[in-house]
C-alpha cells in the first residue's frame, strides 16, 4: 500500500477478511505523511499511533455507510434547536461529515497575527458577533475593522466602574430595566461576564452558529462604553481585541471543540469541550511542543523509540522494556546551550554538561544517566527540518461504501468529487446546496478512501457513477501470509487455498474467505483456537454464502470424503431420525428431498477433520 500511487478517490475491495479496513491506515498515511510511512513500514503500532494523532487533529475522519445513512448525514440537513434566550424552536442547517471536512480543507486564513507564546491559564470565551442571517449581521465586519468586540446586551447603559454582578444589576435598575428574576437573567449575566470576568490576555472565539467559528482574538484592553449609532438599544459594550485569526469560510466546530457551541452569546469554553491542543494548532503552533519536535516511532540512541509526545514530556520505549519519560524542558535547555556555543553535542555525550555550564539548573543525575540519548535528541533538533512537511490534506474513510445508497447519500456531489470537477481544476463545478442555499465545491486536498465487501454486493452491480469516479484496488485473500503457520502439522495457508478453490467453483471468487480470519493462529497456533475460528466465523459465513444449503457447505469442507479418511464430517445428517416414509408416507416421501442437517461437534475438536478439508 505504501508504494501505491496516491489518488483522490479509491476503493479497496475484496471478500470478507482480506484486511480492507486494516489497510486504510496505510492508505491514509500515504496521503498525509508518506515519509513517516516509509520510515515505519512494518511497524504497525507506530503507524496506528500516527493515524490516531491525525484523526485527533481532524485530518482523518472515519464513517461507515449503512442502509439508514443519508444525504443529511453526509452533506447537510436541518436540525431543531432551542434558542436559549427566547426558548423558541428554530431549525439550523447542520453540515454533514463530508461537507464539514471539505470546508475545513478549503478554509483560508484571511488575517493572521502573532499569537501569544503560551496559552497557559488564559480563559477562552465563545462570543457571538451578530447573526449571520439577521439584521445585525454587519456587527462582525465592524468588529474586525475596528479591532474590538461588541456585546448586544446591556442596551445603551454605561457599566464603567462595575466590578461585580450586584453593581451591574444596579445599573440596569437605574435605567429602568428590572427583569422578573435578576438572579438568573441572562442579560445581567452576559454583561457581568463581559465587564468584570473577561480579562486582558484572554482569548475570544467568534462563533458562526452552533457548528462553526470564524475568528479568534486576544483581549487587549478593559471594558469601554461605546454608544452605537445604528443600534440605539444595543451593542454599546466594547472590549478592544487584537484579531489573531480570521477564517473564510468559517471552520467547523470540530476543529476546536469536542462538542458543538451553545446558543448563548457569551460564555467560557472549558475542557473537556474545549481542546486546547487544537486551539494551539490553530494559533500557528503544532498541537503540543513535543509533537513539533518529535514523532511517534522515531528511534534514538541505543534503541529508544518515541512512544508518545506531549506539551511537557516525551515518552520513550526502553530497549529492554519499560517506559522512560523525559521532560521537554531539559531537552530544550540543552539545545539552547548548544546553540549559544556554551556546549557541544559531544560535551553532552561525554558527560561534560556541568563542567561547561556550572550554573545549569538541570537534574544532574538524570542528564548524566541518559547522556547518549540526550545527545542524540539535541543533535536531531539541530537539523534544519525535524518533521516532514505535509500539505493540509484531509482524508475521509468510508467503510462498507456499498452498503449505503450511494446516489441518495452523495446526491449532486457524486459529480463534484471527480478530479476534473474539483475546485481549481480546469472543469471545476460548484452547486447550490438545497438547505443552506450556498455554493459548494470539493477542494483538491480532500481524499476519499472506501472499502467494499464483494460478498455483500457484486462489483458488477455497483452504481456505475461510483465505478467511474473511483480507482478500485483489489484486495484478494493472501494465503501466503499463513504459510508459516501450522497447527499440529496442518499448514493453514494451504487449508485456506483449498477451501477458496472450492468456493470459487461453487459460487465465485467474490465469496472467498479472507486470511484475516486465521491470523490469530500466529500467536496461538492451537487446535482449540482453530476450532473457535471455524465454529464462530467460518461456518456462519459459509451458511450465509450458500443460503443454508448444507450439502454444498459440506462440499467446501470435503465432508463427502471424511468417512473414507477416517475423519469426522463437519456437517452430517441427524442420527436416529425417522425416515421420510415414516414421517409422510411412501407416496409423499418419494417427492421430497431430506433437508435435515446439523453440525458435528466432534469434528471441530479433531485435527483429522481439518486435514480432510485440505484433501
Amino acid at each position: 500500500m505504501a508504494r501505491s500511487e496516491v489518488v483522490l478517490n479509491q476503493i479497496l475491495f475484496g471478500p470478507p477478511g482480506t484486511g480492507k479496513t486494516y489497510a486504510t491506515i496505510e492508505a491514509a498515511l500515504q496521503v498525509l505523511d508518506p515519509e513517516y510511512l516509509r520510515e515505519q513500514q512494518g511497524n504497525r503500532s507506530a503507524l496506528k499511533r500516527r493515524f490516531d494523532e491525525l484523526a485527533q487533529q481532524d485530518r482523518i475522519r472515519f464513517v461507515t455507510f449503512h442502509q439508514s445513512f443519508s444525504y443529511e448525514d453526509f452533506v447537510e440537513g436541518l436540525r431543531a434547536t432551542t434558542d436559549e434566550a427566547s426558548q423558541q424552536l428554530r431549525y439550523e442547517v447542520v453540515d454533514g461529515v463530508f461537507k464539514s471536512l471539505c470546508e475545513a480543507a478549503a478554509v483560508k486564513v484571511t488575517q493572521q497575527a502573532e499569537a501569544p507564546a503560551e496559552l497557559g491559564q488564559r480563559r477562552i470565551w465563545k462570543m457571538s458577533l451578530g447573526n449571520t442571517l439577521g439584521e445585525d449581521a454587519s456587527i462582525y465586519q465592524e468588529c474586525l475593522a475596528g479591532g474590538y468586540v461588541l456585546l448586544g446586551y446591556g442596551d445603551s447603559i454605561n457599566f464603567s466602574g462595575c466590578t461585580n454582578r450586584e453593581q451591574v444589576q444596579a445599573r440596569f435598575a437605574e435605567a429602568g430595566v428590572v427583569p422578573e428574576n435578576p438572579a438568573t437573567d441572562y442579560a445581567i449575566t452576559s454583561v457581568t461576564t463581559f465587564v468584570t470576568r473577561m480579562k486582558v490576555g484572554d482569548l475570544v472565539v467568534v462563533s458562526d452558529g452552533n457548528f462553526k467559528f470564524r475568528a479568534i482574538g486576544e483581549v487587549i484592553g478593559d471594558y469601554q462604553f461605546k454608544p452605537h449609532a445604528e443600534f440605539e438599544a444595543g451593542y454599546s459594550q466594547m472590549r478592544p481585541v487584537k484579531w489573531l485569526r480570521q477564517y473564510q469560510p468559517s471552520l467547523p466546530h470540530s476543529e476546536l471543540l469536542n462538542g458543538q457551541f451553545s446558543q448563548m452569546t457569551l460564555y467560557e469554553l472549558r475542557s473537556p469541550s474545549l481542546d486546547r491542543d487544537k486551539l494551539a494548532a490553530l494559533l500557528g503552533r503544532v498541537s503540543s511542543d513535543g509533537a513539533a519536535l518529535f514523532q511517534v516511532g522515531q528511534r534514538f540512541g541505543q534503541g529508544y523509540v518515541v512512544r508518545s509526545v506531549g506539551s511537557e514530556q516525551v515518552e520513550f520505549e526502553k530497549p529492554r522494556g519499560g517506559v522512560l519519560p523525559l521532560p521537554l524542558s531539559i531537552i530544550k535547555q540543552l539545545l539552547a546551550y548548544v546553540r549559544a556555543d556554551r556546549l557541544t553535542v559531544d560535551d553532552i555525550r561525554q558527560g561534560r554538561v556541568f563542567e561547561k555550564v556550572a550554573e545549569a539548573e538541570l537534574e544532574k543525575y538524570f542528564v548524566n544517566g541518559y547522556q547518549s540519548l540526550f545527545a542524540a535528541l539535541v543533535e536531531h533538533l539541530l537539523q534544519p527540518s525535524t518533521k516532514p512537511q505535509t500539505p493540509d490534506a484531509r482524508v475521509l474513510i468510508i467503510d462498507e461504501i456499498n452498503r449505503g445508497s450511494v446516489s441518495r447519500i452523495f446526491g449532486e456531489l457524486i459529480t463534484l468529487i471527480e478530479h476534473s470537477k474539483r475546485a481549481g481544476a480546469d472543469e471545476a463545478l460548484s452547486v447550490v446546496l438545497p438547505y443552506s442555499k450556498a455554493a459548494f465545491s470539493v477542494p483538491q486536498n480532500v481524499y476519499l478512501i472506501g472499502t467494499m465487501n464483494t460478498a455483500d454486493r457484486s462489483l458488477a452491480g455497483l452504481d456505475i457513477a461510483l465505478r467511474r469516479r473511483f480507482v478500485f484496488r483489489e484486495m484478494p485473500p493472501r494465503p501466503e501470509l499463513l504459510d508459516d503457520i501450522t497447527v499440529e502439522g496442518l499448514n493453514i495457508g494451504q487449508l485456506l487455498r483449498t477451501m477458496n478453490q472450492r468456493i470459487s467453483v461453487l459460487l465465485d471468487r467474490d465469496h472467498c474467505l479472507g486470511h484475516a480470519y486465521f491470523m490469530p493462529l500466529r500467536n496461538e497456533s492451537t487446535l482449540d483456537r482453530l476450532a473457535a475460528i471455524f465454529r464462530n466465523q467460518i461456518l456462519p459465513l459459509l451458511q450465509e454464502y450458500f443460503f443454508e444449503d448444507w450439502e454444498r457447505i459440506g462440499w467446501v469442507l470435503n465432508d463427502q470424503q471424511a468417512s473414507l479418511r477416517g475423519a469426522e464430517p463437519f456437517v452430517m445428517r441427524p442420527p436416529n431420525e425417522q425416515g421420510l416414509s415414516a414421517l409422510f408416507g411412501a407416496e409423499v416421501a418419494e417427492k421430497l428431498t431430506d433437508q435435515r442437517w446439523e453440525l458435528n461437534d466432534r469434528a471441530f475438536g479433531s485435527i483429522d477433520s481439518y486435514r480432510n478439508i485440505q484433501g
